[in-house]
């Protein structure tokens, strides 16, 4: 994940709207980027669940918000960004760099999920 986060943000780097509406591979790139770093999240959510013996929920968003008990508040900040995924890989709207731009912004929140995850994962089963 720490990989994925990187190379999204080499990769959006100097990109604005026109040249992300301009370019068909910068737009590829950035929008599989975005799905990876969602599904690694979903990912780990699993992970987490399992630990605990839980049931997985049927949606992504679901599934992260499940683990609010176990990785606490940061899951209210990463959930979103399921709808994001789901925006950008499907085009519901076309294209929107909006999608990017939110993603982006909340990488620090992507970041702290991650490093809650990995603690929680790390404790031995109660």
């Amino acid at each position: 994940m720490d990989e994925t986060i990187k190379y999204f943000l080499a990769r959006i780097e100097n990109v604005d709207r026109d040249r992300y509406l301009a370019d068909r591979d910068i737009r590829n790139i950035l929008d599989k980027t975005i799905n990876d770093i969602i599904l690694c999240i979903v990912d780990i959510s699993e992970e987490c669940l399992k630990k605990a013996k839980r049931n997985i929920p049927d949606t992504y968003r679901d599934t992260i918000l499940a683990c609010h008990e176990f990785l606490g508040e940061i899951v209210l900040n990463v959930a979103p960004l399921v709808r994001h995924r789901n925006e950008t890989i499907h085009q519901y709207l076309k294209v929107n760099w909006q999608n990017i731009v939110t993603v982006k912004s909340r990488v620090p929140s992507i970041v702290e999920f991650v490093e809650t995850a990995r603690v929680a994962l790390a404790k031995d089963p109660e």
